[in-house]
């Protein structure tokens, strides 16, 4: 059994006034811990400091995080090395030990775990024990499921589990929560089999940046929401994102969860998966927004018709508004609705757009949860943008040139949107083509350093999403949920998978899958011009003109740490998708 743990203590003081929420246990408290959860993804200045200033008033004897401390990713391992440079003090203002979970931001290679461990002085996976109860750390930064948790580690977790079976409590900790794709649909989770047959009491998971609590076999499941990492939208305690901590007061009979945010806390089961699941269905099938047509280079005018179908057992009654932004007028703004029980009615708007297209317009409006509780629906304007794929009568040379006569007639996509603050610096152009055989992609990407191109993974399936790259995800058959997705880097290694949209968790993803295709780039003097063929075989599909699929693609720049994407937000969700329609 491997016991690590890191002390890193300093002294800050803040003035705040604290409530106790409490979950059936009695007895003086054997100890306290605070759940410090993400910082990266998005990141925003200034709150993971106010999160641990906020830790040390309430004064822990012992702080766990769940992973996603640096931002990472790509082959600058210096930089990487002086993200946690920059990180290590910060931590160090907590006053208790800390013991640390790695995230996907955190390892995402060898090379990564090596820097991980070298700065952090902890493993990727390990146990310790303190005051009776013992304390499992996993590493899943680059899994995907339960059932990835094999090998050497799922080992160590069951000798593990078996040797600390008299502990008077066991928690454990990993980044992603593989659960709540299972568990409430009733699917095999492998981890929840082991946690049960050893008596785990406690899971505490990060990387959704959204609280979320429930219960399985006795065990308490806890998704611990954003610690600085972005959320997308203001701040919602009912959706279960605000910036927040997890707490967790052991006594000798039980112990007791709660939720901290910034100034506040929230009892365990403020946010259920049942409440979570409730506010997705809400905002998918009760209030929807029809799609608004967006074509290259032309502005918008259409029609905008908005649905609310009210399947709760109170009325909507409320204004429905629209928050429009620059480059968006929505008319009217606002309109009075009433819906009674089991009713439904629509509202139409004029949605016009003259200049940017994100950020989109946002529809808000009051709903009532079967809790009691009003939700702040919040629904963007559903803009769908089309691009065009030429016929080509003659199959182009992949060699990155892009000059023969079929890319002459295609039209080129140059409008690509920051989805965070960090913009790509450089105009991108794509082009799309088609024959009977074969899609082709055209990606010219303007760089004005091109000395810091970070391409050097040139394994197949390596991290290429981490570097500078061009990313296509393409659903050839629209009524079928497959989605195929293709990362090219400047040296045109290649990173692709199947994604199979529905079932448990929403989409499972192929990563084994190899799809027939190839690539070039050409470097020039200020630019990377990606060129490649996918086969129809491949997308499973054959070439039809008219034909209307499926698609988004973003460039990602290491240097920037910034992506740049035609449909925003990208998703594997094909309802986030725009279309590319076949010549």
């Amino acid at each position: 059994m491997v016991r690590r743990w890191m002390a890193l203590p300093t002294a800050l003081a803040l003035c705040a006034a604290w409530a106790v929420v409490a979950r059936a246990a009695d007895g003086e408290p054997l100890f306290h811990m605070a759940i410090l959860s993400d910082r990266t993804g998005g990141h925003v200045p200034g709150i993971y400091e106010r999160v641990i200033d906020e830790i040390n008033l309430l004064d822990p004897d012992i702080v766990v995080t769940v992973g996603d401390h640096i931002e990472g990713y790509g082959e600058d391992y210096d930089r990487a090395r002086a993200e946690w440079d920059s990180l290590l003090p910060v931590i160090r203002g907590l006053r208790a030990p800390v013991h640390m979970t790695p995230g996907n931001h955190d390892i995402w290679s060898d090379d990564a775990e090596v820097v991980y461990v070298e700065k952090t002085g902890q493993q990727p996976y390990y146990s310790f024990d303190y005051r009776g109860v013992h304390f499992i750390i996993l590493d899943t930064a680059r899994l995907n499921a339960s059932a990835e948790v094999v090998g050497p580690q799922r080992e160590w977790l069951e000798a593990d589990l078996m040797a600390s079976a008299g502990a008077a409590r066991t928690f454990v900790f990993f980044h992603k929560p593989f659960w709540e794709r299972t568990l409430p649909a009733g699917e095999p989770d492998p981890l929840h089999d082991l946690f049960v047959r050893y008596g785990v009491d406690a899971v505490f998971n990060g990387h959704y940046h959204t609280t979320i609590t429930d219960r399985f076999d006795g065990i308490d499941y806890v998704v611990v929401g954003s610690s600085g990492g972005g959320m997308g939208r203001d701040d919602s305690v009912v959706r279960g994102q605000f910036y927040q901590f997890g707490w967790v007061s052991v006594r000798p009979d039980g112990h007791q969860i709660a939720i901290v945010g910034l100034g506040s806390i929230h009892p365990f089961g403020v946010v259920s998966l049942a409440t979570r699941d409730e506010i997705a269905r809400i905002e998918r099938d009760q209030v929807t927004v029809a799609a608004v047509p967006v074509f290259e280079n032309a502005s918008v005018r259409a029609p905008l018709v908005v649905s609310i179908r009210n399947d709760s057992g109170e009325p909507v009654d409320d204004l429905l508004t629209w928050t429009a932004t620059d480059g968006w007028t929505v008319e009217p703004t606002e309109a009075r609705v009433s819906v009674a029980p089991g009713g439904a009615a629509e509202c139409r708007f004029t949605a016009t757009n003259t200049g940017d297209l994100y950020p989109l317009p946002r529809l808000s409006l009051k709903y009532p949860l079967s809790d009691g509780r009003r939700l702040d629906v919040d629904v963007p304007l559903r803009a769908v943008r089309t691009a065009t794929a030429a016929r080509f009568e003659r199959s182009p040379v992949i060699d990155g040139a892009i000059d023969e006569e079929g890319w002459g007639r295609a039209a080129a996509v140059s409008r690509l949107f920051p989805p965070y603050e960090e913009t790509v610096e450089g105009e991108t152009r794509v082009l799309f083509g088609y024959d009977d055989a074969n899609l082709y992609i055209a990606a010219d990407c303007a760089e004005p350093i091109m000395d810091a191109l970070a391409a050097r993974v040139t394994e197949r399936d390596g991290a290429v999403y981490g570097e500078d790259c061009v990313g296509f995800f393409i659903q050839p058959n629209r009524d079928h949920g497959t989605v195929y997705q293709i990362y090219w880097n400047p040296v045109a290694t290649a990173f692709d998978q199947r994604i199979v949209v529905g079932g448990v968790g929403g989409y499972s993803a192929d990563r084994a899958w190899d799809g027939e295709h190839e690539a070039a780039v050409a470097r020039l003097g200020d630019r990377w011009v990606l060129e490649a063929r996918i086969s129809m075989d491949t997308l499973e599909t054959s070439a039809a003109p008219g034909a209307v699929w499926g698609l988004n693609f973003r460039r990602k720049q290491a240097r920037t740490g910034a992506s740049a994407d035609w449909q925003v937000p990208i998703d594997y969700d094909p309802s986030t998708f725009g279309r590319l329609v076949l010549e």
